[in-house]
């Protein structure tokens, strides 16, 4: 009896050690996470004059550190017991894709696939108890997307950008629809996905202003009216 109970307390001693070491690289991770999310709190904050203009590429690089932690985890994590420590890390994998997708966005107007995020960060493919983004981390990160999109698009208005609410709105409406044709039995992608139906409104409410106002057409106009000026000026001086 005594050996079956000191095999017990060498298991326990173990599985505590591995949630030590599993929380200390977890909180390196969150320590870098916070930065990316500041990151892109920059994104509404930068003026349309600004020489220091956030970017994705810049966002790759401050995303470094943490292709290192999570291939630590790697390491110390046997497959068998991937699901036992998952929730350790699975929020932070969702603001990282938030993060991701975001900044893509705003400088390519193109989503992230799922193997795309996958590959930026050195993860494996789902399956196989391989650390990897799951469905539910790469969806819940569309989520957050669809809310910082929301405001992103007010906070273009307010910088006087007209142009990008309307691309914004087409955009958040494709990922609306998309979510549409997933039969969600998840409670928390679930509720996330209702969420994402205020954001669209409120998107359609910044677009409707726009178009009433004649805000677009008057921006273009005058971008119009600019090229014309100078290009008389020009004959001008010739």
């Amino acid at each position: 009896m005594n050996n079956i109970f000191e095999k017990f307390t060498t298991e326990l001693e173990e599985e505590y050690q591995t949630r030590q070491n599993i929380k200390t690289i977890t909180q390196q991770i969150d320590s870098v996470e916070r930065k990316l999310t500041l990151y892109i709190q920059n994104y509404h904050q930068q003026q349309p004059q600004s020489q220091d203009k956030p970017n994705y590429q810049q966002l790759l690089k401050e995303l470094e550190p943490i292709k290192e932690h999570f291939g630590q985890l790697k390491t110390l994590i046997k497959p068998i017991h991937y699901y036992k420590y998952r929730d350790h890390w699975k929020q932070h994998l969702s603001q990282i894709v938030f993060c991701l997708t975001f900044s893509n966005w705003i400088d390519n107007k193109t989503l992230l696939k799922i193997d795309e995020i996958q590959t930026l960060l050195n993860l494996d493919k789902p399956g196989a108890g391989q650390l990897s983004i799951e469905l539910e981390d790469y969806l819940l990160g569309l989520c957050n997307l669809s809310n910082e999109m929301s405001r992103y698009c007010v906070n273009c208005v307010i910088r006087q950008d007209y142009d990008t609410p309307l691309k914004i709105s087409l955009f958040v409406s494709d990922l609306f629809s998309g979510f549409r044709l997933l039969n969600l039995k998840n409670d928390i992608i679930r509720k996330r996905y209702d969420s994402m139906k205020y954001d669209l409104k409120r998107i359609e409410e910044v677009v409707y202003d726009i178009s009433v106002r004649n805000l677009h057409n008057n921006t273009s106009t005058s971008n119009n009216n600019n090229t014309s000026t100078t290009n008389t000026e020009n004959k001008m001086v010739e």
